[in-house]
């Protein structure tokens, strides 16, 4: 009897150190999670931390879920995962209508608290959509559109000058842009023997398209 009390008490007690031995090796995470125009709350923010692991003795090239969580009423979230050898951390936040962020996350700071407060904000999503339009004009007629203050990272603002060349043209293209702000372009024309050109600017408010029309 004796030797079986022996024996459950140190069951429990080898039970009670793996619980703290695995809470000890956890990395944590907590933070909120805002609109970065207005600083209120955002719910529902789906946060997932991946990790770039070691393979066969290496660091692959490959990232691999470690956390996925979401934020709550109050925009706040928080989780954890297990400790291991990793090479880098990188952390995406995402929700409906509003743009992806992605940031890395400090594994020196990770190393030292095991816990890292990191805050987010999110910017409202819009579309700007141009079209350009020529007709009855000739093979070397030629027209130039970029954006210029397009200091964001959108999918199509930052790829330079779009040109577009021949007599009959009717394209289009449509960018996914940070909400309610002024989106200013240029246009530079080549028709024939005359060129010129000019500066514009379309406001895209959010959660909508906004279409602009170019002729030449």
């Amino acid at each position: 009897m004796q030797s079986l009390r022996a024996l459950v008490i140190c069951f429990l007690v080898l039970a009670i150190y793996a619980c703290k031995k695995d809470g000890a090796v956890n990395y944590s995470i907590t933070g909120r999670v805002s609109d970065a125009d207005e600083g209120t709350s955002l719910e529902g923010v789906l946060i997932t931390v991946e990790k770039q692991v070691v393979q066969n003795g290496v660091f692959g090239n490959t990232f691999q879920p470690a956390l996925t969580t979401t934020s709550n009423a109050d925009g706040n979230y928080s989780g954890s995962w297990s400790r291991e050898n990793f090479a880098a951390l990188r952390l995406t936040a995402t929700k409906n209508q509003y743009i992806p962020s992605e940031s890395n996350l400090d594994i020196d700071q990770l190393e030292a608290e095991q816990t890292i407060q990191k805050e987010l904000t999110l910017y409202k999503e819009a579309f700007a959509s141009i079209r350009f339009q020529h007709s009855d004009g000739a093979e070397s007629d030629r027209l130039s559109f970029t954006f210029l203050n397009a200091n964001f990272n959108c999918n199509c603002c930052a790829n330079g000058w779009k040109v577009i060349e021949g007599p009959a043209v009717d394209t289009s293209f449509t960018c996914r842009v940070y909400g309610n702000r002024w989106l200013k372009y240029q246009v530079l024309k080549q028709i024939g023997f005359s060129d010129s050109s000019f500066v514009d600017s379309i406001y895209c408010p959010a959660f909508i398209t906004t279409q602009r029309t170019i002729d030449y």
